[in-house]
């Protein structure tokens, strides 16, 4: 039987090998145990494993207060328990176990997927779109030095994709031995130029057909973006399994969108160009004159000139000018 001890973080501990029917294995805090944890939750002698005859192991409890569990269920200590295989638990303390009777899967054909296939020639096109992101939106600017301007751009650029990849290489280091600069180099420019492009354009898009939806929509694609850059992160740099690495990365992505949204807002009101337009107002279509024939018009217009006339006349009944008699 083969016995490994798995850490909290699915790392082996320890792996040992034992033969021949009868062998036992003791487990606890003792030093007399053949394999001694280091675990306040286990006795001194908390459990034993026996090679019994036909390739099978069987796991007793010696009587504990926490017990011993295999798969999840607590093994009894008047019978104990026969397995072929599974992960035995004593206190905190997670044991796998593995005999003859376990089925082996066939032997993993080594293909590096296209991110590893192809990590130079992408960190490459990745960086350069990001460079080019920064110079043309210096170049929208229209800033009086643009070379200066566009310089600067792409040095604060490449200072942010270095310090990113750095962060995660170091997580690669310390966690698989082997930095993996390259891979995410490619994972983190790639993941960057999507965003920046993309969102540009949905702008562009939302302005040109006069539909904000549009805006709403690069919103979502970046931060589905910035998601699945987060998860080839994770599986490049840890041992994480898809779910963790999933929810982990979910979790991120909220946190960086959050951060972000914060950020906006606050350098939007700080904006002395800003104006707030308000709500819409929309005015009714009423016909406040009704449409009338130009001849209606011009009856009114008689009316009036004799209207008129008389008022002349009678005010000059009623007070004749000085020179009337002349």
């Amino acid at each position: 039987m083969l016995i490994e001890q798995i850490d909290p973080q699915g790392h082996h501990v320890l792996r040992q090998r034992l033969g021949g029917a009868g062998t036992e294995c003791h487990v606890g805090r003792d030093l007399g145990c053949d394999i001694v944890v280091d675990d306040e939750y286990a006795a001194p002698r908390h459990a034993v494993l026996t090679l019994l005859d036909d390739g099978r192991v069987s796991v007793r409890d010696l009587g504990t207060r926490n017990g011993t569990r295999v798969d999840g269920n607590r093994v009894p200590v008047d019978r104990g328990a026969v397995i072929e295989q599974g992960e035995i638990i004593v206190g905190r303390t997670r044991l796998r176990v593995r005999t003859q009777h376990t089925p082996l899967r066939p032997e993993r054909v080594f293909r590096r997927n296209f991110v590893r296939r192809h990590r130079t020639i992408l960190a490459v096109t990745g960086v350069s779109a990001c460079i080019a992101h920064g110079g043309f939106m210096q170049w929208l600017d229209a800033p009086s030095s643009l070379l200066r301007s566009a310089t600067t751009a792409a040095l604060l650029v490449l200072a942010l994709i270095a310090t990113w990849t750095g962060l995660w290489a170091l997580i690669s280091k310390l966690n698989q031995g082997s930095w993996k600069v390259r891979v995410h180099v490619t994972i983190a420019s790639i993941g960057a130029a999507l965003c920046v492009w993309g969102y540009w354009l949905a702008g562009q898009l939302a302005f040109a057909a006069q539909w904000s939806v549009f805006v709403q929509v690069g919103i979502a694609a970046a931060g589905a973006v910035a998601l699945a850059a987060l998860y080839l992160h994770l599986r490049e740099a840890t041992r994480y399994g898809r779910r963790t690495a999933w929810a982990l990365a979910g979790a991120a992505t909220l946190v960086i969108g959050a951060i972000a949204w914060i950020i906006t807002f606050a350098v939007e009101e700080g904006d002395v160009n800003r104006v707030a337009l308000g709500p819409q107002v929309r005015l009714g279509a009423q016909r406040v004159v009704p449409n009338r024939d130009i001849a209606d018009y011009l009856t009114e217009v008689d009316k009036l000139q004799l209207a008129a006339g008389r008022e002349r006349q009678k005010s000059l009944l009623e007070a004749p000018l000085a020179d009337a008699d002349d």
